[in-house]
């Protein structure tokens, strides 16, 4: 670690403040003569990386500080002075709560260890050098991110009895330069490899599908629900000829953005952001209506894990998976045209996923989309038969309609074999087994059969329909709509599944409640989150007017927070600046709504990647 050099300045009408406001308005570097009395070791064994802080007070005698600089140490010159170049630069009038927050972190007292006539030192700040270091490397690195144009070729010999219409390797994009793959396998291997050692992915183990996963072992769960498309999405792309890598790669990574609590966690996410649910948030009806604060659906947030969420390299931010599998993820449930793809997705990978289409345009993902469908209509049956709010009876009498009148025969017949069978310890477990299986063979063998048919058409026929080439025909669409109905009206209604989608949706809207109203009660990660999203800000008020919640004096953590979660701010100038953003960049109300968007999308994300377990566990806490 690089020490902090802090100079003091008495006023600011002096070459001192000259030179260093020249270096940060030319971006320039300047040097500081360094006197007798500064207490300055030798150049020759310090480290690199040491940063400056340049401290101006109003004056000599109030000691009232005016504004800071902060710095990267270049060098020591031949003269042994400073070399600096400033890259930050805060005023009190304007930062007056950052500029005190980085002075608290200071384990020195500024008049009394700085001995008289001795203007430099250099001490060793942990806390303190963090936070300048990460300020000085976002300034640094805020257009210096490296697109690549062209993807590497790797080592693995490419399948060539692929369908014309499959994904090649030789196809894959991928955003950033990645020394790490391995050039033996294929780019989208690598994908899948990356996707099922990330922690979102383990987090799937619990999380909830439809049941909660108290009611036992047995009932599914998040992983398990992924484990099933991904092996119905690899038989279809099997039978298709279609690219299995990619596909898997989609299929394990479609739903690692739900949410604790199956699909109501997501629905009360959704609603606290549009103000449905009030959890404190200083906001009108109009703020909300027109999405400010954005929106939540799990396949848009599996997206921004994989592109924004994980964290695997230095060099890029996510997991720099392909466009091809973010494309695919995003699109294996319908898109929400209320919801702003720019709050999940970096604009370099909109740009090539094609977002104004919701049709997938890669076949491996329609695959995964129609084997999601598949899987969802196997499993719902399955967890209705065994937990007993449906009988096998009530479900073959559901059948007897002549849409149904195949499936209802390979069901019956199956039943009465297994009936007539000795030695099985449990028939009806045995019956519910079949019958789930013949549910998902069924329409797996049918869209395989349909879709095949699709692609036999020429090109132009086939995207003139501006329909996915992989789906039911018409036939089984009805019947897959019928069985969805029957499962919804006996599973989803139950009394059980309403009393589970209650208490998830009490907990969540607690857990939002507490953080927001009190972010000093998040998870320490977030809070640095939190911190370096506004660092990051492309909006310099927001990113020089950060501070960290999570350390530092409480009072000037408190009314930061105050600010951030409680301000009105205006609607009318909010409103203008959303549809001009160059406009008003520096008012105040602008830099509110930024910084609680921040915290408002940061405490989503939080939420949204907590387990079933997790979530139970916080809520006990704070309740």
């Amino acid at each position: 670690m690089g020490k902090v050099f802090i100079i003091k300045n008495n006023n600011d009408n002096n070459d001192i403040y000259k030179f260093a406001k020249e270096s940060y308005d030319k971006k320039i570097e300047r040097y500081y003569n360094i006197k007798m009395k500064d207490n300055v070791e030798d150049s020759t064994n310090l480290e690199r990386n040491n940063v400056i802080l340049f401290i101006t007070y109003k004056n000599a005698k109030d000691r009232d500080i005016n504004d800071i600089f902060i710095g990267k140490l270049i060098r020591f010159n031949e003269q042994h002075n400073i070399v600096y170049k400033n890259m930050i630069h805060l005023e009190s009038k304007y930062h007056d709560r950052v500029i005190k927050s980085l002075i608290d972190k200071i384990d020195l007292d500024l008049e009394a260890d700085f001995d008289d006539g001795c203007y430099v030192l250099a001490n060793e700040m942990k806390t303190l050098y963090e936070e300048l270091r990460e300020r000085i490397y976002v300034v640094e690195n805020k257009d210096n991110e490296c697109l690549l144009s062209n993807i590497e070729n790797n080592l693995y010999v490419e399948n060539n009895n692929l369908h014309k219409l499959a994904q090649n390797d030789n196809q894959a994009i991928r955003l950033y330069f990645n020394n790490d793959i391995d050039k033996r396998k294929t780019n989208f291997q690598n994908d899948r490899e990356s996707i099922v050692s990330c922690m979102s992915f383990r987090r799937l183990v619990d999380k909830t599908q439809v049941f909660t996963t108290k009611k036992g072992d047995y009932y599914r769960t998040r992983m398990t629900h992924t484990l099933e498309v991904n092996q119905i999405a690899k038989a279809i792309a099997y039978a298709l000829d279609l690219n299995l890598d990619l596909t898997e790669a989609i299929a394990v990574a479609h739903d690692l953005g739900h949410t604790p609590f199956g699909h109501q966690g997501e629905r009360t996410l959704d609603r606290i952001l549009c103000g449905k649910i009030d959890v404190g948030i200083p906001a009108t009806q109009n703020m909300f209506k027109n999405r400010w604060f954005g929106g939540f659906k799990h396949n848009y947030q599996s997206a921004k894990i994989l592109t924004k969420i994980e964290e695997k390299s230095v060099k890029y931010p996510g997991l720099n998976v392909c466009a091809q599998v973010v494309e695919g993820v995003l699109k294996h449930t319908k898109l929400k045209s209320n919801i702003n793809i720019n709050d999940f997705v970096s604009k370099e990978y909109i740009d090539k996923i094609f977002i104004d289409d919701p049709i997938c345009s890669s076949l491996e993902g329609q695959v995964v989309a129609i084997a999601d469908e598949i899987a969802q209509r196997g499993h719902d049956v399955d967890d209705a038969l065994t937990s007993g709010v449906m009988t096998i009876n009530e479900l073959k009498d559901r059948l007897k309609i002549n849409k149904c009148n195949d499936l209802l025969h390979k069901i019956t017949k199956e039943c009465q074999l297994i009936e007539k069978s000795c030695l099985i310890v449990d028939k009806n477990k045995l019956k519910i087994s079949k019958i789930v299986s013949i549910i998902v063979n069924y329409f797996t063998q049918h869209v395989i059969d349909s879709s095949l048919e699709n692609l036999s058409q020429n090109d132009s026929e086939l995207y003139s329909q501006k329909l996915p080439a992989i789906r039911f025909s018409d036939d089984d669409e009805k019947i897959n709509k019928y069985l969805e109905k029957v499962v919804q009206k006996k599973v989803i209604c139950n009394t059980t599944v309403a009393s589970a989608d209650y208490n998830a949706s009490v907990i969540i809207t607690k857990l939002f409640s507490c953080y927001y109203n009190n972010p000093r009660l998040l998870h320490e990660g977030t809070q640095r989150k939190i911190f370096l999203e506004m660092l990051r800000h492309e909006n310099v008020g927001v990113s020089n007017s950060a501070v960290f919640l999570g350390d530092g004096d409480i009072d000037l953590i408190n009314d930061e927070i105050e600010i951030i979660t409680k301000q009105e701010i205006n609607e009318k100038i909010i409103d203008r600046y959303l549809n001009d953003c160059n406009e008003n960049l520096n008012e105040n109300d602008v830099i509110v709504y930024e910084k609680r968007r921040i915290l408002i999308r940061s405490i989503t994300d939080y939420i949204a990647g907590m387990t079933d377990g997790y979530a139970l566990n916080e809520y006990e806490k704070l309740k």
